[in-house]
């Protein structure tokens, strides 16, 4: 894959874990996000059954409202809300700093972490704002795909395996948070395909930075 394939995969990534639109729904009924995954997997070599949750009988409508509700019913925004976080602070300790006097310091399950902070800083050196409803949760998964696609285009290698290495590495927990809440079809397929990109990513980074 050329780096502007890999900034449109993570383009791609970042609409399936966005709220569910009808112009995103509407290419799901016509076959188009599962013909984009599709090709990637012939070249790769990978089982296409992954795939089977991007093929949605029914019509759009139908479609938009289930897809709606599913991701209302899997997803919260909030801590301890007894739905599946999408920030990647909620998976790891609040803080790394070991003098932060704190009680809850060391805790999981927070929003605004170590990992958020960074990310804003990372925004910040990059001319980029952070706006709208992630205002509040610069980690949330969904822009941390966003600022992927973005790095594919203006940075090196070593930049993107930092990057990948340092804020996506909480994505095999949340696939685990997702295993338990059952999810509908559509969003185990855009979980698998995640974790299948960010892992040859992973490999070919480690092959190409450290060659």
């Amino acid at each position: 894959m050329t780096n502007e394939e890999k900034e449109r995969f993570s383009e791609m990534l970042t609409c399936l874990f966005s709220p569910p639109d009808r112009e995103m729904v509407e290419q799901v009924h016509q076959g188009n996000i599962h013909a984009f995954f599709q090709h990637y997997f012939q070249i790769w070599g990978k089982d296409k059954d992954i795939l089977k949750g991007f093929l949605i009988e029914g019509g759009p409508e139908i479609n938009f409202r289930d897809l709606e509700e599913e991701y209302d019913r899997l997803f919260s925004s909030e801590a301890g809300s007894g739905k599946i976080s999408l920030a990647e602070s909620f998976y790891k300790p609040w803080t790394q700093d070991p003098h932060c006097p704190l009680p809850f310091a060391t805790e999981k399950g927070l929003l605004m972490g170590d990992s958020a902070l960074h990310l804003l800083a990372l925004y910040k050196q990059c001319g980029l704002e952070l706006g709208g409803k992630y205002r509040g949760m610069p980690d949330h998964l969904v822009m941390e795909l966003e600022f992927l696609s973005f790095l594919y285009r203006w940075a090196t290698d070593k930049e993107i395996k930092r990057f990948i290495g340092d804020h996506l590495d909480w994505i095999t927990l949340l696939r685990e948070e997702f295993r338990e809440f059952h999810p509908h079809p559509f969003y185990r397929s855009a979980m698998e395909v995640l974790i299948l990109f960010l892992r040859q990513e992973k490999e070919r980074l480690e092959v190409e930075c450290n060659g």
